[in-house]
């Protein structure tokens, strides 16, 4: 007798406690739109990937990524978490955001593995001009030809100033004097 009771125990809490519902994310006041959840999602994919293999400066400066994208995008961390939270519970939503997230990336390792092959070209390019020339001797110059060479050499390297920075160089004219 004493063991039906039991049972009968047990079997009233777990129904009691398998009737409770679950509560479902209420949608959020600030909804983020779904481009902008791609975007912040995707920028943080960036960063963490950037942390993985920068840890050591991002913990001597003190960055924290996630904290600086959601500034970048004006964002509040708890209006993120609860938007973030929302799109969790619309599963259809979360799925075709991260398809969007995943595209990004794959779009933007492309665009940089055809940098890198640009900037190893140039690279192997300087190297055979620099074989090449190291051999040669160069004659005594006029004051006006060491001018023209210095000139020159101003342009030489803010056009490898430019390629580092992948920016255009400033307009040059056929003269070698930089135009304003």
């Amino acid at each position: 007798m004493k063991k039906g009771i039991v049972y009968s125990f047990f079997s009233l809490v777990l129904i009691v406690f398998s009737c409770q519902s679950l509560d479902k994310t209420q949608k959020p006041e600030n909804l983020l739109a779904e481009d902008k959840m791609v975007e912040i999602l995707t920028d943080i994919a960036f960063v963490k990937a950037a942390k993985g293999s920068y840890k050591k400066v991002f913990d001597i400066e003190k960055i924290n990524p996630e904290s600086y994208i959601l500034k970048k995008h004006g964002v509040d961390s708890l209006v993120f978490a609860e938007n973030n939270n929302w799109y969790i519970n619309q599963l259809d939503e979360y799925e075709e955001i991260f398809k969007k997230v995943k595209s990004n990336l794959e779009k933007s390792k492309v665009k940089f593995e055809k940098l890198k092959k640009e900037e190893d070209s140039i690279k192997k390019i300087k190297d055979s001009i620099k074989r090449a020339t190291k051999g040669v001797k160069v004659e005594k110059k006029s004051t006006n030809d060491l001018e023209s060479i210095g000139e020159e050499l101003l342009i030489e390297k803010e056009i490898e100033n430019a390629i580092k920075k992948r920016k255009k160089p400033k307009s040059i004219s056929p003269s070698g004097k930089k135009k304003q």
